[in-house]
């Protein structure tokens, strides 16, 4: 008999095809019974090529016809709302891709109902299991670092269709990357650029700043102004004496005082608790890893079915961070 947990794929564009299904090799064994997507040709290539049983082309039926336990769905905002509704009133456990909604509205329906149900649901936004944002979130918080004082964070990206996608797609993964390092934000100030627009072409830029509860204060700069090939996101803390800075993922640096060494002209020595410690993802070991965290997300959130645990970010994360875009929007009149 198979004891396995029974997954379907809603969706099964470019990044489920080229990335996020292969993540499941990393977690514990579970069986793909069915994939669902409107696309014909787009289904026909992805069952065939990872050989799933069971095809469909409307999501309700494959709710209604298979046994799931779990759905994994990564299309867009809006048909993640509907299908994770869909899906947890059918009794079904979901990861969606972010942004699992298009407004705060909905995301408090989402949340209503994955309470009325007590279905578990997670929510990718990945930067929360992104290498070195959890690194750099674990060192913050030694008793050395002297408590996060100051966040900066860079997030940039091509020009978009629509200003009002690119604050779902960009601007929204640094607001909950920000909660997941410092707890809950309070936006205070914002500001907003905008170059020549054309149809299906916006670029824009925001400035946005922010408080804690606690008395840190941070930044966050994002835009659409950039080509993606650049470098495109970075994350600077500042503690009591000593910094950390991500640039672009894969390097991180913590920058510690030098100690002593400031007393004597011969800095030969490494300064044991002093000195930077740096990590960065070599090119040179073979790719098993991306370090975006899309991994370790998919391991999380097999092991929370498995053993019964309700696992984060879940639809409450997605209310409080939604309701940051509003106040964006209302401190931009």
């Amino acid at each position: 008999m198979d004891t396995k947990l029974k997954i379907g794929i809603v969706g099964c564009g470019r990044h489920m095809f080229e990335f996020m299904y292969n993540t499941l090799r990393w977690a514990k064994p579970v069986s793909v019974v069915a994939a669902c997507d409107i696309d014909e040709a787009r289904l026909d290539k992805f069952t065939g090529h990872y050989n799933i049983p069971k095809r469909y082309t409307d999501f309700r039926e494959m709710f209604e016809k298979e046994p799931l336990d779990a759905i994994i769905c990564v299309i867009n905002p809006q048909m993640h709302y509907e299908v994770a509704k869909a899906a947890m009133l059918s009794g079904i456990d979901v990861l969606v891709e972010k942004t699992p909604c298009l407004n705060t509205a909905q995301a408090e329906e989402l949340l209503h109902i994955q309470e009325q149900t007590g279905r578990t649901t997670m929510v990718g936004f990945n930067r929360r299991f992104t290498s070195s944002y959890v690194m750099a979130k674990q060192i913050a918080h030694r008793p050395e670092f002297g408590g996060i004082h100051m966040f900066q964070s860079q997030f940039n990206a091509s020009p978009y269709k629509s200003d009002a996608e690119f604050k779902l797609s960009h601007i929204i993964h640094h607001f909950d990357l920000a909660r997941f390092i410092l707890g809950e934000i309070e936006l205070t100030h914002a500001q907003r650029i905008s170059l020549d627009e054309t149809i299906g072409h916006t670029q824009v830029g925001y400035t946005i700043s922010f408080r804690t509860k606690g008395g840190a204060i941070g930044s966050i700069q994002s835009a659409s102004i950039l080509d993606e090939m650049y470098p495109m996101e970075r994350l600077e803390l500042l503690g009591n004496k000593q910094n950390i800075v991500v640039d672009n993922i894969r390097n991180l640096v913590y920058n510690r005082p030098q100690g002593y060494r400031r007393d004597h002209y011969k800095p030969y020595d490494l300064v044991d608790g002093g000195d930077a410690l740096v990590w960065n993802s070599s090119l040179g070991l073979y790719p098993r890893f991306s370090y975006y965290g899309y991994e370790d997300q998919m391991v999380y959130f097999i092991d929370c079915l498995m053993n019964g645990k309700k696992p984060e970010p879940n639809f409450a994360d997605t209310v409080r961070t939604m309701r940051l875009l509003d106040d964006l929007d209302r401190l931009l009149g």
